[in-house]
């Protein structure tokens, strides 16, 4: 069976629970395992490809709650790493009334990954998906997601890059940012982005010049998800809008990792599969995932998307 390599971060998401109020006024948070690779590995696994989680958490009582959802949603920890005198990351998270959200972090040993810990395991991997939402961070982590990139390019390693800007992190260092994510871009196989990266990272004000920009940068496919509109399909050759099934929104949280999950995990087992048509499956993918609380525990099995088909 082929294989991915999810790389960044694993944390605790504390989900308000009180729909509505910001961070300041609510009353209370629900525990969720979280952090966007883990969230990619999760839709993968769950829809019958292999998916290891590549990452570092806290040697804590977070940190092993963290190992042991993973281990129940059979996602590969062998590259997750326990550190001693460190904190597990921490993401709080507030819900508006119509389902999206607000983040504030407390990073902890996320940041740690170095490329000697994992060097020696590479080579088994198919894929390499670069989705953290911290890696651009400076840090060692960031250091070792170059590494891992320049990596694939040069083994022919399939690649996937997914931005997960998260404005409470690079609000100060946009253009930092968009410059790292330009460094991603190009060279992949697959990339996602949302509309409001999309716009950020080409800098344009419509959605056709964005994806005209971006798809320039040296990607072979780009995806920008639409929210309920669906996603557009971009390649060098065309663009397509494809439209997903209507679904009563709860938490958007995960939602584009579960999509992105659902994309990889058909190229890896179906790759003759018509893009258009696996955007399409991933687009009900990420839809079921917004209609539960959560994002690991709220990803579909394949059984269960099969219900909305």
């Amino acid at each position: 069976m082929k294989k991915v390599i999810c790389i960044g971060e694993a944390l605790i998401d504390f989900i308000s629970i009180d729909t509505g109020k910001n961070l300041i006024d609510t009353s209370g948070f629900i525990k969720k395992a979280g952090g966007a690779p883990a969230n990619v590995a999760a839709a993968i696994s769950k829809l019958g490809a292999q998916a290891y989680f590549c990452g570092t958490v806290g040697d804590d009582a977070f940190g092993r709650f963290l190992e042991d959802t993973f281990n129940k949603n059979n996602i590969n920890t062998n590259l997750m790493f326990k550190l001693k005198d460190k904190n597990t990351t921490f993401a709080f998270v507030s819900l508006k009334e119509d389902g999206d959200r607000d983040f504030e972090f407390a990073r902890g040993a996320d940041e740690f990954l170095s490329f000697d810990m994992i060097k020696n395991d590479l080579d088994k991997f198919d894929l390499f998906h670069f989705g953290s939402a911290t890696a651009f961070l400076e840090g060692e982590l960031k250091n070792t997601y170059y590494k891992l990139k320049e990596y694939a390019l040069n083994n022919n390693k399939l690649i996937s890059f997914d931005a997960n800007y998260r404005d409470s992190l690079f609000k100060n260092d946009k253009e930092m940012f968009i410059n790292c994510c330009k460094d991603f871009i190009k060279g992949s196989n697959i990339v996602k982005l949302s509309e409001e990266e999309a716009y950020l990272i080409s800098n344009k004000d419509n959605i056709e010049g964005a994806a005209d920009y971006l798809i320039n940068l040296g990607c072979k496919n780009l995806v920008i998800t639409l929210g309920k509109e669906g996603s557009m399909l971009v390649t060098k050759e065309k663009k397509v809008s494809i439209k997903t099934k209507q679904l009563e929104m709860k938490d958007a949280t995960g939602a584009g990792d579960a999509f992105i999950g659902a994309v990889l995990a058909q190229i890896l087992n179906e790759p003759s599969k018509n893009i258009e048509e696996i955007v399409k499956y991933a687009n009900l993918v990420g839809g079921i995932t917004t209609t539960k609380l959560g994002a690991l525990e709220s990803i579909p099995t394949w059984d269960e998307v099969k219900r909305y088909l």
